[in-house]
Formats: C-alpha cells, sequence, structure tokens
C-alpha cells in the first residue's frame, strides 16, 4: 500500500469541499453541544452540588446537635450530686442523716507573741 498526499494547486475548493464533506455532520451539531453543555449540563451538575452542599449542612447540623448534647451529658453527669448519688447507688449506702454526721474542723494555730528579750 502506497499512501500520498499532496494538495491540488488547480481544484483548491473542490479539494477543500471533499475534505470538509465527512466532517459536516460534526461542524453542524457542534453549536448543538455547546448550547447543550452550557444549558443543560451546566444546571444538571449546579443542582448535584447545591444538593451535596445541603445535605452536607444539614449532616453538620445533626453532628452539632449531638455534640451540643453530649457536652449536656458530660456536664450531668460529672455534677456533684450525681456522682454522689451512683456512689450510693454502687455501694448500698443510705444518706447519712444530720445526728449520724460527724464534723472535723480545724482551727489555724494561735500566734505566739514575740519575745522583748530576744533582741
Amino acid at each position: 500500500m502506497k499512501f500520498s498526499f499532496s494538495i491540488p494547486t488547480k481544484n483548491l475548493p473542490q479539494f477543500f469541499l471533499e475534505f470538509i464533506t465527512p466532517l459536516q455532520p460534526i461542524l453542524f451539531l457542534f453549536p448543538l453541544y455547546v448550547l447543550f453543555y452550557f444549558l443543560v449540563w451546566q444546571g444538571i451538575e449546579t443542582a448535584k452540588w447545591k444538593r451535596m452542599i445541603h445535605q452536607k449542612n444539614a449532616e453538620k447540623e445533626d453532628l452539632v446537635r449531638k455534640n451540643d448534647e453530649l457536652k449536656i451529658g458530660i456536664v450531668s453527669y460529672t455534677s456533684a450530686e450525681r456522682i454522689e448519688a451512683l456512689y450510693r447507688k454502687t455501694y448500698q449506702y443510705l444518706p447519712i442523716s444530720l445526728g449520724n454526721r460527724t464534723v472535723t474542723i480545724e482551727l489555724p494555730p494561735v500566734p505566739t507573741p514575740p519575745n522583748k528579750d530576744s533582741n
């Protein structure tokens, strides 16, 4: 097989038409492709991105609400009353009545006056 490509100089418009003829459907459809891309495809992609943003915002709100609930849970479970109630329930201690309490008060030491003879 021998391939040769030569451009005839006399029939240049005819050669150009023969070269362009198979490409004519592409040339006629190109504006439709561009119109489809800018009007339809871009709208579809924009809708996809907006839906994804909406889903992520909803997920963020759920996570923020869950975080707030966990913070409230931490505060309620670490309060002194809750720890005391849990201790009494676990070790079955009864509440201490006022008469059975032992209160120890430690007083500060009495200061001794400085000696006048030590000078």
